[in-house]
């Protein structure tokens, strides 16, 4: 964060960083090699830690977000935004379709899983704790994960 307590930026200047910069950590969670292809970490970008914030960029058919449930990962609530093109999630093994502008709320124990219908589609991320404060994922350069 500057001096004067804002910034400013374009999301498509923001690059992936700790973690997530890293191909081989998706590995364990990815079905595409190559995921994520465009990954943006908003929140280390800013210097957030308050709560978590990415944003991923696919073509059609490929993953947005890596099949998992939150549970093992401080349980966080997710709240995904199309900004682009449109999504295929599957939650607890139902399909749901979310279109650009559309959101798509999702609790710490769905096991969710995304594929992107268009190209581009472009997923903005938002995770945070139910009910307390937003708690850092360990090994993280700023001491938080998302």
């Amino acid at each position: 964060m500057t001096e004067r307590g804002w910034q400013r930026a374009r999301l498509d200047e923001i690059p992936p960083s700790g973690l997530a910069a890293d191909r081989a950590y998706w590995r364990q969670w990815a079905r595409d090699p190559s995921y994520p292809r465009v990954w943006r970490s908003i929140r280390h970008y800013f210097g957030l830690t308050g709560f978590g914030v990415n944003a991923v960029e696919a073509n059609a058919g490929e993953e947005l977000v890596v099949p998992h449930d939150e549970l093992d990962f401080g349980g966080q609530e997710e709240l995904y935004l199309v900004l682009r093109g449109r999504a295929l999630f599957v939650c607890d093994g139902e399909e749901v379709e979310v279109r650009e502008g559309e959101l798509l709320s999702v609790r710490p124990h769905v096991k969710r899983e995304a594929r992107a219908l268009e190209t581009p589609t472009i997923l903005f991320m938002v995770g945070g704790v139910p009910g307390g404060a937003y708690q850092p994922w360990p090994g993280d350069s700023l001491g938080v994960s998302s």
